[in-house]
């Protein structure tokens, strides 16, 4: 300002005229002046200054909101997934256009220079797409380019940026058809809920499932429901270490949360369903479970009480089909979601404690669970190998056949964890702060142990820290109490 001052002292004063240079640099500095002052105003005027003006909030504040990490997408259509502390996300569009945007833990988008990554198309009967991903001229965009596309797909995400950032196995479902689905569908869960195209949900169906999900008459005895293994008290998992059926019979493994599985790919510890439809029957034939033998009886027994209800349902009389459709209609609607954690994402900061923040970059820096655990769902939906066990139980492998699958066990959602001891596919861990204790040790000594898995090196504190996190991660339901407590929508208890 200095400057400006003597230029129009000179100007007011033709005795005071320098040289024709100084003329000409004082009539610059005026320039650079008069620019920088617009350039000023403009920024305040249309920038993030008056966002957070208006806000009334203080500088500090202000500071915090621009450094601050949460998974809102930056671009129209877009959806956030994390990998370690960073987010990827993905705007894929029916035309075969699928672009990708890096960013750091605060949301700053990266320069993808380096990047080599692919993205792969699973379809719905079950053909695959790999394609790469390119950089276009200087943008911080990646693009993946594929034929058109209809219906629903999985697309998953493979890559590296650079040689230390690893993005693997990163997963997203689409539904280009952009049929939305008229549920409550909480903070912090993807709004597109994966919905097979001949199983539209309906008030009738779910209305349906719900009742033949507690009702004990889908046993052979009559004394085992769905729920008897997946208590809405517990997380709608179970605390025992493994679940039993009819007539005391104990089956294999620990009964796993069925919250949030509209999102799985697959199903079962062993991944051996692909859909909810295919999940809720297999337990009504299974013998340690509900111990039918002969579908016919089953089918007869359910027409009996729930034929009428089923043909207005579905205009079709009972059959297997109809009655494992309407059990996967009530199981979509077990959405748990708009945890503490969750809140904290979205932005409010006193959401969860300074422990649990501090446990949140434990748990996706260094004792690496964000590698497995992948937001939103907080699974990779893949297969491995933890040591757990004496290495009976085959898992994964029963259903490939693969030697290298051999122990291999899907990685369960942390969402609700605190809700569902105990432990691991066969129940051996009692609780979540022997589970990490577990995992700081190098997990179990076996010969097909995951590579992934190393010892931690965590410190009491450090494992203390990450108990309060995962505490934020017990979700809100998003619908009804009736629905998840099996009761009839007057409230009264179900008979």
């Amino acid at each position: 300002m200095g400057g400006l001052h003597v230029a129009v002292c000179f100007s007011s004063n033709k005795r005071l005229l320098p040289s024709g240079v100084d003329i000409r640099m004082n009539l610059r500095t005026i320039l650079f002046t008069i620019i920088w002052l617009m350039t000023m105003l403009f920024a305040f005027q249309s920038g993030a200054w008056k966002a957070k003006q208006k806000e009334y909030i203080s500088k500090e504040e202000a500071r915090q909101n621009s450094n601050y990490h949460m998974h809102n997408p930056l671009h129209p259509g877009g959806k956030v997934s994390m990998a370690g502390q960073f987010h990827l996300e993905l705007v894929s569009q029916k035309d075969g256009a699928h672009r990708l945007w890096v960013s750091n833990a605060f949301r700053q988008e990266m320069d993808p220079a380096g990047f080599v990554g692919k993205l792969t198309i699973e379809y719905p009967d079950g053909k695959k797409e790999e394609i790469p991903f390119k950089r276009l001229s200087r943008k911080k965009e990646l693009v993946a380019k594929s034929k058109p596309i209809k219906g629903q797909v999985w697309l998953t995400i493979d890559g590296m940026l650079g040689s230390s950032v690893p993005f693997k196995k990163v997963k997203f479902f689409w539904d280009y058809e952009a049929k939305m689905v008229d549920l409550n569908i909480p903070l912090g869960l993807d709004s597109m809920l994966p919905m097979p195209i001949d199983n539209p949900l309906t008030t009738q169906k779910i209305e349906l499932g719900r009742e033949l999900f507690f009702d004990e008459l889908l046993s052979a005895d009559g004394t085992v429901s769905c729920a008897t293994c997946h208590r809405p008290d517990h997380g709608f998992a179970e605390p025992l270490a493994i679940s039993k059926g009819i007539a005391g019979r104990t089956g294999k493994r620990n009964a796993l949360t069925i919250l949030n599985t509209a999102y799985y790919r697959t199903l079962f510890w062993d991944g051996r369903s692909a859909s909810l439809e295919r999940q809720a029957v297999r337990p009504i034939f299974d013998h340690a479970e509900m111990g039918f033998k002969e579908e016919a009886k089953f089918v007869e027994r359910i027409d009996s009480k729930y034929g009428t209800r089923i043909k207005k349902a579905f205009g079709k009389p009972t059959a297997l089909r109809t009655i494992a459709k309407a059990i996967a209609c009530y199981e979509r609607t077990l959405l748990s979601g708009d945890s503490d954690f969750d809140r904290f994402e979205s932005g409010e900061h006193e959401a969860i404690s300074p422990s649990a923040q501090r446990g949140r970059s434990l748990f996706f820096g260094k004792a690496r669970c964000g590698s497995c655990h992948i937001p939103p769902l907080f699974s990779d939906h893949e297969f491995h190998n933890l040591g757990v066990g004496n290495g009976s139980d085959p898992g994964r492998f029963a259903v490939t056949e693969d030697p290298k699958d051999k122990g291999a066990f899907r990685t369960p959602s942390l969402r609700n964890a605190t809700l569902t001891a105990p432990y691991m596919h066969d129940g051996s861990v009692a609780s979540l702060r022997e589970v990490l204790e577990f995992y700081n040790a190098g997990a179990g000594d076996n010969p097909l142990l995951d590579p992934i898995i190393q010892p931690l090196d965590l410190s009491d504190d450090d494992i203390e820290d990450l108990l309060t996190f995962l505490q934020t991660l017990e979700g809100r339901f998003a619908n009804s109490k009736n629905i998840l407590s099996g009761k009839n929508n007057d409230g009264k208890e179900k008979e």
